[in-house]
């Protein structure tokens, strides 16, 4: 059982002109926010070791240098990116999972490696970062709990079950997958750079001419 109830108040990045790099770069901070705070279940539970899971996958994506962390000393914090939402857990997740689909889509249709350089992106200045965007989903979420009081006393079971299920499918895949692809990316460029050591140490122009 969830601990945070039906509706949740959390910040997250608003993806807006942010280029897919940088968008995941931002975001996955906040991710891990989001599982800290608000997505505690019982210790030893099937979603807790979800969360579980879900938290050591971008730890994992840090550790592995996959995704750089912000450098604050060469570039801004992306605060202008930054919206406070109030809505569902389920909506909440679905825009973690949104991220990480993205970082997927990143790193698999890339040959070569990513630029997380973002100092340009992150100094665009927008406007207010406290409200979501009007229409946005998680409005939509707490506007029907509201309106149909029937509706939201089923809503908390079949939410339950979607957040399981959506923890499942994003850790299942998605925890062998993007670690196993990031350790061969740099696997390959590990190559390639000593393939090209090799090569420049055999070239003939580098060789000494032994005496006759």
């Amino acid at each position: 059982q969830l601990r945070s109830g039906c509706s949740i108040t959390y910040t997250f990045i608003e993806r807006r002109m942010l280029s897919k790099c940088c968008f995941v770069k931002a975001a996955l901070p906040w991710i891990l926010e989001l599982l800290t705070t608000h997505f505690k279940y019982k210790r030893g539970s099937i979603n807790d070791g979800y969360v579980q899971s879900l938290r050591a996958l971008i730890l994992n994506i840090y550790s592995q240098r996959c995704v750089p962390q912000i450098n604050e000393e060469i570039e801004d914090k992306p605060e202008s990116f930054e919206i406070v939402y109030h809505g569902s857990p389920l909506n909440a997740l679905q825009k973690a999972s949104d991220v990480l689909s993205v970082y997927w889509e990143l790193v698999t249709t890339r040959d070569s490696p990513v630029d997380w350089r973002c100092q340009h992106e992150y100094s665009e200045i927008y406007g207010s970062t406290t409200e979501p965007p009007a229409e946005s989903t998680a409005q939509f979420f707490t506007d029907s709990y509201e309106r149909n009081s029937e509706v939201s006393q089923r809503r908390p079971t079949r939410d339950t079950y979607k957040l399981s299920f959506i923890l499942a499918s994003v850790c299942g895949g998605l925890l062998i997958t993007l670690t196993l692809y990031c350790l061969i990316m740099h696997k390959k460029i590990f190559n390639h750079q000593e393939s090209r050591t090799h090569s420049s140490s055999s070239d003939p122009e580098h060789v000494e001419m032994e005496p006759q």
